[in-house]
C-alpha cells in the first residue's frame, strides 16, 4: 500500500502532527522486521518500537492515528507468520507507555488494503471508536470486512467484525452482476473517511469496476449497555468506473473526500477517475510519473481536486489531466 502524505490526526496514515506539536512517523527499518515509529518534539527525538513486532513475522500496512480524548497514538497493522495472518492494534501515551497489543481479527489466508479512522460519538466525549476495513483473501474468495472497536478513556469496551456487504445492506440502483474484466486484482478499491461522528465507506468488487458507497453510523446496543455496534444503510452502488489494473503491484485504490469519490492506480502512470455530480464517472485520465510529477504530489493534488468537487460543474474534472 502506498505511503500516505501528512494526514489529519484522526485518519490512519504513516505520519501525523498532533495539536500538541509532536510529529509521529512510521519509519521502516530494513535491518529488522519490527514496526518502528519516530517521535519528534522540538529538538527531542525518539524511536518507539511497537510491542510484539520484534519477532520474525512479517509486519506491514502499519498506520497511525491520534486520539484527542486520551492524548494517545493508535497503531494498527497487518501481520503474517507461522501462526497465520492477523490484524492487530496497540496504543501508546505521551509518556511512551504502551498498551498490550490486541487482535482485531485473525485466521484469514491473508489481509490486504488495511486502513482505519477514529471517531468520537456525539454526546459521549469519553468514548473513542476505531473503525477499520480490509480485504480478507482466502483462496479465490475476496471479501471486504469491517471492524468497530470501542474504548472509554482508553479502556476497551467492545469489538465487532463483519463483512461490508452485509453491513451496507443497501438497495442498489445500479446492478453489477454482468461480468466485467477487472484484471483479477489483488484487492479492489476500498476507502474510509471520517464524516463527523460517522464514517463514509466505499468498496469494490473483483468482477466489476463499480463500487458500493454507504455511511456507517454507530449506536449502543442499549442505552445502559457499553457495547457499540455499527449501523450502515444509506448508500448504493455507482455505475462502472472503467478503471482496471492488470498489474498486481498497482491495484485500484479508492479515495473519499467530503463525500466525493475518486479511484486511482499508481504505476508508471498515475491513472484516475472521478465520480461526477450527476453520478457518472469521468473518462480515465493519466499523468506520467516522473521527477516533476511524483506519485505523492499527484495523489495530494487528486485529494484537493476531489475536495473541491462540491458545487462544481460535473464536467469540470480535468484539473490533473491538464498537466
Amino acid at each position: 500500500m502506498i505511503a500516505a502524505a501528512l494526514a489529519l490526526p484522526a485518519l490512519g496514515a504513516t505520519s501525523l502532527l498532533t495539536q500538541n506539536g509532536v510529529r509521529y512517523a512510521i519509519e521502516p527499518n530494513p535491518e529488522t522486521p519490527q514496526v518502528e515509529i519516530a517521535r519528534a518534539e522540538g529538538p527531542q527525538r525518539a524511536r518507539l518500537v511497537v510491542p510484539s513486532t520484534q519477532d520474525v513475522a512479517s509486519e506491514f500496512d502499519a498506520q497511525i492515528a491520534w486520539d484527542t480524548t486520551t492524548n494517545s497514538l493508535f497503531v494498527v497493522w497487518s501481520r503474517e507468520g507461522a501462526a497465520g495472518s492477523e490484524i492487530r492494534y496497540a496504543r501508546v501515551n505521551e509518556e511512551g507507555v504502551w498498551s498490550s497489543p490486541r487482535l482485531i481479527t485473525a485466521g484469514s489466508g491473508a489481509y490486504r488494503g488495511l486502513q482505519f479512522v477514529l471517531t468520537h460519538p456525539a454526546g459521549d466525549e469519553d468514548v473513542t471508536l476505531l473503525h477499520a476495513a480490509w480485504w480478507s483473501l482466502n483462496g479465490a474468495s475476496t471479501q471486504a470486512e469491517y471492524a468497530l472497536f470501542a474504548f472509554e478513556n482508553g479502556r476497551f469496551l467492545s469489538g465487532n467484525v463483519q463483512d461490508l456487504e452485509s453491513l451496507a445492506a443497501v438497495q442498489y440502483d445500479v446492478e453489477a452482476s454482468e461480468y466485467e474484466d477487472t484484471g483479477n486484482p489483488l484487492h479492489p478499491a476500498l476507502a474510509l473517511e471520517r464524516n463527523g461522528d460517522s464514517v463514509d465507506v466505499i468498496f469494490g468488487s473483483t468482477t466489476s469496476t463499480a463500487v458500493t458507497r454507504f455511511n456507517v453510523s454507530t449506536r449502543k446496543v442499549a442505552p445502559n449497555v457499553r457495547i457499540w455496534k455499527p449501523v450502515g444503510r444509506t448508500g448504493g452502488r455507482t455505475q462502472r468506473a472503467q478503471l482496471t489494473s492488470q498489474d498486481p503491484a498497482a491495484p485500484v485504490y479508492g479515495l473519499i473526500r467530503k463525500g466525493n469519490i475518486a479511484l486511482y492506480t499508481i504505476g508508471e502512470d498515475f491513472r484516475f477517475v472521478v465520480l461526477r455530480g450527476d453520478g457518472t464517472w469521468s473518462p480515465v485520465r493519466e499523468v506520467r510519473i516522473d521527477d516533476d510529477n511524483t506519485a505523492d504530489d499527484l495523489l495530494r493534488e487528486l485529494q484537493r481536486t476531489v475536495e473541491e468537487l462540491e458545487g462544481q460543474d460535473p464536467q469540470s474534472d480535468d484539473t490533473l489531466a491538464s498537466r
